[in-house]
């Protein structure tokens, strides 16, 4: 199997927290690749997203240069608000 590298690579992620069957979980989904995963708590949610990531990209390497991040790059963290109405 095949190593891939992650470090210069980046991907946004959103941690949404739901109740399913009287639980509360964490889910961990990403706008930059088709990847979700669950956990109990945010930790485990993001743990299984990154191993998702890894193992996504050894399915389809083509998508690899999509998340590539240059020296140049410079990413800003999304905005991310809630509102009451």
């Amino acid at each position: 199997m095949k190593t891939i590298q992650m470090e210069k690579m980046a991907v946004n992620v959103v941690i949404e927290r739901e109740k399913v069957g009287g639980r509360e979980v964490f889910i961990a989904t990403s706008p930059d690749v088709n990847v979700f995963a669950e956990g109990k708590t945010i930790d485990e949610a993001m743990e299984k997203f990154k191993e998702g990531v890894k193992f996504h990209l050894e399915s389809f390497p083509e998508e690899r240069k999509n998340l590539e991040v240059g020296e140049q790059d410079r990413y800003e963290m999304p905005l991310v608000a809630r509102i009451f109405l």
